[in-house]
């Protein structure tokens, strides 16, 4: 599986503690997550090492304009919380799947989206 995909907090958590590595495609991700990882209190400085280094090999998209648009959009369609209608308005604006193991976005993310494992082809 090739293509654009936008990786939510926990598709990245995930596939650091699994010690993954993706497929060939193009990643991105929110300014959100990115802040959502390096914000953690117990975050060691080695994990924020592993963790700047990984986001250096992904897109950090900004919450630009007509994503806040279409946040405020998918917050009061599906009363997501913020971080999720902006990472799911995110992947919208930049036309990526959506990779995340939150059921509760899935479910409500108007476009695309898999979980890791099927990212993976597990």
């Amino acid at each position: 599986m090739s293509g654009s995909y936008l990786l939510d907090t926990n598709a990245i958590i995930y596939a650091i503690n699994r010690k993954l590595l993706f497929p060939k495609g193009v990643y991105s991700a929110s300014v959100i997550t990115k802040m959502e990882l390096l914000s953690w209190p117990q975050l060691t400085q080695e994990d924020e090492q592993k963790l700047r280094q990984i986001l250096l090999g992904v897109n950090v998209v900004e919450l630009l304009p007509a994503i806040q648009e279409t946040t405020i959009k998918i917050r009061r369609a599906t009363a997501l919380k913020l971080p999720d209608s902006i990472i799911s308005a995110t992947a919208m604006s930049i036309g990526a799947i959506l990779v995340t193991n939150d059921e509760k976005l899935r479910h409500r993310h108007v476009g695309e989206s898999i979980t890791l494992d099927e990212l993976l082809g597990k």
